[in-house]
């Protein structure tokens, strides 16, 4: 879908804490034009010249924020002519709100900026705390719940000019603080960071929370002696607090004794009743049982525990059962218990809402974790020989996901192919496959019951290069909506083997950087589709794959990297940011990210996260290659 790029709201003038351009109103604007909160706020948005132009249906999602994660509600719009207009009431405590308008999968953010509702106390002043509300947002959350673009310059600066005028604000905002000082200033502003932290832990009242932030500071700057004092304060003040119920939870989960973590958990539970950890707990004890084979053993324990299992747990359960082929029958078991229990959830998502996800996103969400559960339990009975009765579950799924689930797409086809409904499958799998929304296992699936139907091997492959071709073609255009242009930070790291690797050495190449670390669920999720790619382009002089190793959390990074890539046999060129300067160059707030840089040194592609397709990840990066020959 075409994105077009919207002037900025928001720029920092010297001398006055808002200035918002007057050019973009006829795009938006809102009215009263200084309102303060608890005011009801009228919202005018006129989509003409974005992605959201032709939609017959738009709500805007409001973010209110004063610190840390913001309270986020939606509201549905009503349309006067090319108008949609919506009203909506700031929070008595809001010190500004952050908006985006959406319809379906299509989002209008301000070009990642978001559209900026600054709040004023009653005497016509901005509130106090609007910009470093709006700074924390560009510096961490807003990514995450708002789809901003992480922006630590713009933070730095907004952090700046309200501690010029609010200087008592300064400790109330001091993780984002620092985070985004580091990002801006560079070796100075460890300087300033230290003096920082020396004049903060010259206070008496300090939070567990201010104290882990001058742990991870203090150990970051080489301060060890500072780090261990912070450290020893919070067992002292907070001996139930979270830190130490990090300490509690490391200890059981480096437990290898199934028997010996029950008796650790029932403590940690006694100790902590209250605690998030919980949940996890008792995972973990199933995988425990899991790990011994002794699947009889986790259901003994689940149907004891009851109150402490929800859908996800269930549903983690019964897919690792399902991927090993054992107790098949007792996986199916647990993927129904999912099932039910996620249906319920569905039904009342808001609950169990958290307060930075909207209603109604916190019921898209439960929609789509509803199709999880129907598609483990739908994957088991295809493996016991149960298509027929997989296909209705895979059919919910599908209307759930709206088929932009390509691990459900692939078992839906499976399921139709191993029933004998040829005719559907072709017509079903293709569909997929020029939409860009298929695997390579699907392909193999549309051969067989192409063939099936038609007989025709030369016609079958004739009209796969058809589809193939449809979803090149439609994957390209859509990677050019995305093409950037801007320089790449050079840099020198040293690998496993010693060796410097500079990225200026390699100008006249195509690099992809993968920022990755050990303990990342998604980073590891997506390694076997980067060794896809690695072996690949293996033998190709043009391009080079580098993954960066970052944000570890570790005494002995070299030898936690390298035993993780010897013990996986990846076939990985990794270099060590060992002091976390080279992520911090490129802006990553969250990992994995890919850069792929041109043979002029030129960032052209961003990935954040990973999708969970191996087969989609080795086309895209493949295309982004291609792209830049």
């Amino acid at each position: 879908m075409k994105r077009t790029l919207i002037i900025a709201l928001l720029t920092v003038v010297l001398g006055s804490s808002f200035c918002i351009q007057k050019e973009p109103s006829r795009r938006f604007s809102y009215s009263p034009e200084k309102p303060s909160p608890g005011d009801e706020i009228t919202v005018r948005y006129s989509p003409q010249g974005t992605n959201l132009e032709k939609a017959d249906e738009v709500y805007l999602v409001a973010y209110s924020y004063t610190h840390g994660t913001p309270d986020a509600y939606d509201c549905t719009m009503t349309r006067t002519g090319d108008t949609w207009i919506a009203s909506l009431t700031a929070d008595e405590k809001s010190r500004g709100m952050i908006i985006k308008f959406v319809h379906e999968e299509d989002v209008d953010s301000n070009d990642k900026k978001g559209y900026v509702i600054p709040l004023y106390s009653p005497d016509g002043n901005p509130a106090p705390g609007g910009l470093a509300g709006l700074a924390e947002a560009y510096a961490s959350w807003g990514r995450y719940f708002a789809g901003l673009e992480t922006d630590q310059k713009l933070a730095y600066a907004y952090f700046e000019e309200e501690f010029a005028t609010h200087p008592e604000l300064k400790r109330e905002y001091i993780i984002p603080y620092l985070t985004a000082m580091a990002a801006v200033k560079g070796n100075e502003g460890l300087e300033i960071i230290l003096r920082e932290l020396d004049e903060l832990a010259g206070k008496n009242d300090l939070s567990e929370e201010e104290l882990s932030l001058m742990v991870n500071w203090y150990t970051r700057l080489k301060q060890s002696e500072k780090s261990q004092k912070c450290a020893a304060l919070i067992r002292e003040k907070y001996p139930e607090g979270k830190s130490v119920q990090d300490e509690r939870f490391q200890e059981f989960y480096r437990t290898k004794d199934v028997h010996q973590k029950i008796a650790l958990m029932e403590k940690f539970k006694k100790d902590f009743p209250e605690s998030d950890y919980i949940p996890a707990l008792h995972m973990y004890i199933c995988f425990a049982f899991r790990e011994l084979g002794q699947y009889a053993e986790i259901k003994d324990y689940l149907d004891k525990t009851p109150e402490e299992v929800n859908w996800s747990f269930y549903n983690s359960i019964a897919w690792g059962m399902a991927e090993q082929d054992v107790e098949l029958e007792l996986a199916a078991e647990f993927a129904a218990r999912g099932i039910k229990l996620a249906r319920l959830e569905e039904q009342d998502p808001k609950s169990k809402r958290p307060s930075y996800i909207s209603e109604r996103e916190a019921k898209d969400q439960m929609k789509m974790a509803l199709a999880m559960v129907l598609d483990t339990y739908a994957f088991i009975l295809i493996k016991l020989d149960r298509p027929g009765e997989a296909l209705s579950h895979l059919e919910e799924a599908l209307l759930l996901s709206q088929g932009k689930n390509s691990e459900i797409n692939e078992h839906y086809a499976q399921a139709l192919v191993q029933s004998g409904s040829y005719e559907k499958a072709v017509s079903e799998i293709g569909k997929f496959l020029q939409e860009g929304q298929g695997t390579a296992r699907m392909k193999d699936l549309y051969k067989q019951a192409y063939i099936e139907q038609t007989g025709d091997e030369e016609e079958t492959a004739s009209q796969l290069l058809k589809l193939e071709k449809i979803a090149r073609e439609k994957m390209i255009a859509e990677l050019k909506e995305t093409m950037i242009d801007s320089p790449a930070p050079d840099f020198t790291l040293e690998d496993l083997d010693g060796n410097s690797v500079s990225l200026v050495e390699l100008r006249g190449k195509i690099v992809i950087l993968d920022f990755w670390a050990t303990w990342c669920g998604p980073c590891i999720t997506s390694f076997p589709g980067m060794k896809i790619v690695v072996e690949k382009y293996r033998d190709d002089e043009a391009v080079r794959l580098l993954f960066i190793n970052s944000w570890e959390r570790v005494q002995d990074w070299k030898k936690n990297a390298s035993d993780f890539i010897s013990k996986n046999n990846y076939p990985f060129h990794v270099l060590l940011d060992t002091e976390n300067k080279v992520i911090t160059a490129f802006g990553v707030d969250g990992i994995p990210t890919k850069f792929i840089i041109d043979k002029k040194g030129k960032i052209r592609f961003k990935s954040v996260g990973y999708m969970g397709s191996t087969d989609k990840l080795v086309e895209e990066l493949s295309l982004m290659i291609e792209m830049l020959r």
